[in-house]
């Protein structure tokens, strides 16, 4: 009984420099890209792109303001899958749908402003898998509000992979 408290605490201390890197930040599963349906009924699924995913996730900062000293958001993909299930070796767009933005002195921007609009950054995948990271430069003036906005992923044939969204368990 003496030695399985230590060994607990022991445990604990291991695990909390992991815990505390990963803290601070929300996590959301993106999922995804469905086609559009032009039909006036239902249509059947069907995926934009061909690859698959195991996970995609967007982490960004849990705070109420965002530290221009961190990143404002990280993207962990692991898992992508071309059409014959290989894992791939190469390159994903990442694009980041800035939303609504205003700005205290200078109002707020029409939607799709091309002066809040992020340029696509293209990530390398290495056996399915990168881990991503953006901070803007420069940082947003103090005082900026963003609605909605979001994170879309690009397969390599440049279709659409993943967005944020929603999906229940199958």
């Amino acid at each position: 009984m003496r030695l399985t408290l230590p060994l607990s605490a022991l445990a604990l201390l291991l695990a909390l420099p992991p815990l505390a890197i990963a803290g601070g930040y929300n996590r959301v599963y993106l999922v995804p890209a469905i086609k559009e349906c032009t039909q006036a009924a239902t249509c059947p699924r069907e995926f934009e792109s061909a690859f698959t995913f195991d996970s995609i996730v967007l982490m960004n900062p849990s705070t109420k303001y965002g530290s221009p000293k961190k990143p404002s958001l990280i993207l962990d993909i692991r898992g992508v899958r071309d059409a014959s299930q290989a894992l791939v070796n190469g390159d994903v767009m990442v694009k980041i749908v800035s939303g609504r933005v205003s700005i205290p002195t200078f109002g707020t921007f029409p939607d799709g402003s091309p002066l809040t609009s992020v340029p696509p950054v293209s990530v390398t995948l290495a056996n399915g898998k990168a881990r991503f990271s953006y901070k803007p430069d420069p940082p947003a003036p103090n005082g900026t509000i963003t609605n909605g906005g979001g994170v879309e992923v690009y397969d390599p044939d440049g279709k659409l992979l993943a967005v944020t969204g929603s999906q229940s368990k199958p």
